[in-house]
């Protein structure tokens, strides 16, 4: 069967934590859920192993819902595993590998709580590890933001981790057990001599391949999580920039994780002019797009290195809710992506996603929702261009909906995608973070 790796808390799932906000999680009580989409062709069975720090295993059956485990999932179907709903799996942090004979994409949510205030923070599982990852946006107490990265060893041995920041030169280790996660908090236990105000990026290394996700976290519920990369390449494409798009603002945050300098181009989809940066080896740069020069409010870009590989991520922010969300930029597509959950007033959240054209011919996107509800096409997508979908404007989907959608272009262009997810209630009650965001899967 193949091996899916999940760790929530940024690939960790955490469960109910009654322990001090200062040991490494979102709030003073963390829950998390997960859902596993199936994106093949024939019904797969799926089986679900937690482990905890230590690196001890765990296969609850039955999971939520009476679901037992293993479970079948029709083609296109999907499945939410809400972690506390499951009986007898104590209470703590756990890393999770999901297992399927069919190809399944999974993403984790995970809310903490603070008193009143809420941290919501959501990233993707991956499908399998590297044992070199990279961190394009790290911080410690910069403008009130820290990171917290969880590190799971997705091998078959122990390993020791290590994790390089730049600038500085600054370091952590740990030894990590196999299927188990580590966690590294910038805000209570940073390395050795890193200053507060520290923002820059980092490099994660060992001998086992590894998933490793940062989720990083600021007074008032701002909650971002990404996931690190596998590796360069010397083209992204980020299908979602913000000017005010709502009240929403982005930037980009883009690391050489070559050996050499390099020039990067960054490409707009809107009428402002293509920007060019130089980057040290190992260097990173940080654009906000409400200080570049006229911005349109929703746009997409390319960006280009002229000789070493790079990784970009996107932050957005909306500054008068406290709102947050992180979302990884693509170094390609593929004909067919996967959104493992869209919402629709669930229980107050609403979804929307963004779709990119990163092929160099026009395409036409056709849009399926799980539970049969219908599929149609999009307008043709030029090249480089995006179109964002708002789940609460698609009048055929019933008020409750929760399922989860595949896209398909035409011609084999590739596309990618991201999802945005936001409880509009809960952000007007003014009670922290209710917004998240997650990368589509391309299959």
């Amino acid at each position: 069967m193949r091996r899916f790796l999940m760790i929530s808390l940024v690939v960790v799932l955490v469960l109910t934590l009654s322990v001090s906000a200062a040991h490494g999680q979102l709030g003073s009580t963390d829950n998390a859920s997960f859902t596993v989409q199936n994106l093949g062709t024939s019904t797969a069975t799926v089986l679900i192993t937690f482990y905890d720090e230590g690196g001890s295993s765990y296969t609850p059956s039955p999971l939520n819902a009476g679901q037992p485990n293993p479970f079948t999932l029709t083609a296109g179907a999907s499945f939410e595993v809400y972690v506390p709903g499951i009986a007898g799996l104590v209470d703590g942090r756990y890393s999770v590998v999901i297992s399927s004979d069919q190809p399944v994409v999974a993403i984790a949510n995970l809310i903490g709580q603070a008193g009143a205030t809420f941290y919501n923070g959501s990233y993707s599982g991956v499908s399998a590890g590297s044992t070199t990852v990279y961190l394009p946006g790290v911080v410690r107490e910069y403008y009130n933001w820290n990171s917290l990265i969880s590190v799971q060893n997705a091998g078959s041995a122990a390993t020791n981790v290590t994790i390089q920041y730049s600038p500085g030169g600054y370091t952590h280790t740990a030894t990590v057990q196999p299927g188990a996660a580590a966690h590294f908090d910038l805000e209570t236990n940073p390395p050795a001599g890193m200053p507060s105000g520290f923002s820059g990026s980092a490099i994660v290394t060992a001998s086992q391949p590894l998933a490793v996700t940062d989720n990083q976290t600021a007074d008032g519920g701002f909650t971002q999580s990404y996931n690190g990369f596998s590796s360069g390449a010397t083209t992204f494409y980020a299908p979602a920039l913000y000017n005010g798009y709502y009240g929403w603002v982005a930037s980009l945050n883009i690391q050489n994780v070559g050996g050499a300098s390099t020039s990067v181009t960054v490409d707009y989809t809107d009428s402002v002019a293509n920007e060019v940066y130089s980057l040290d080896a190992g260097g990173s740069v940080l654009i906000y797009m409400p200080s570049q020069p006229a911005h349109a409010s929703l746009f997409a870009a390319t960006i280009t290195s002229s000789s070493q590989p790079i990784v970009a991520i996107v932050n957005a922010a909306h500054p008068t809710l406290n709102q947050a969300q992180t979302s990884s930029a693509f170094s390609g597509g593929s004909s067919t992506v996967g959104l493992p959950t869209v919402m629709k007033d669930y229980y107050d959240w609403d979804t929307s996603f963004t779709v990119q054209n990163v092929g160099s011919a026009s395409t036409e996107v056709t849009v399926c929702y799980s539970g049969g509800y219908a599929c149609y096409n999009l307008p043709s997508l030029a090249a480089g261009a995006s179109d964002e979908i708002y789940q609460p404007a698609e009048a055929f989907l019933p008020s409750g909906y929760r399922g989860s959608v595949t896209l398909t272009s035409s011609g084999g262009v590739p596309i990618a995608a991201i999802v945005n997810e936001a409880n509009p209630v809960q952000q007007a009650a003014g009670a922290g973070d209710w917004s998240m965001s997650y990368n589509g899967f391309n299959q």
